[in-house]
């Protein structure tokens, strides 16, 4: 009986931690996961034109194997967001 060979080569991915406050900005499309949290103690902040209230966390993950995120804009005006996105 035959035999497969299967070569597999392990994938890095380098994290990316930010802190916007009192800011609007992006997160650059290419990312493979992004997680968003608001992290101000007293406002909303948006993320794509939706509320993100004190306390919530979003997270966006590209579901195919080589699959990347698109541009994510954010605004924190009159708030803090705490923003970590793996890429390679």
């Amino acid at each position: 009986m035959g035999r497969i060979q299967v070569q597999t080569e392990a994938v890095t991915f380098k994290p990316t931690i930010e802190r916007p406050r009192n800011t609007s900005g992006y997160i650059a499309s290419g990312a493979y996961s992004v997680s968003i949290a608001n992290v101000d103690a007293a406002n909303d902040a948006t993320v794509d034109g939706v509320a993100l209230k004190i306390g919530e966390t979003i997270s966006f993950s590209a579901s195919e194997s080589n699959g990347t995120l698109g541009r994510i804009e954010y605004d924190a005006t009159g708030s803090e967001l705490l923003i970590i996105s793996l890429r390679k």
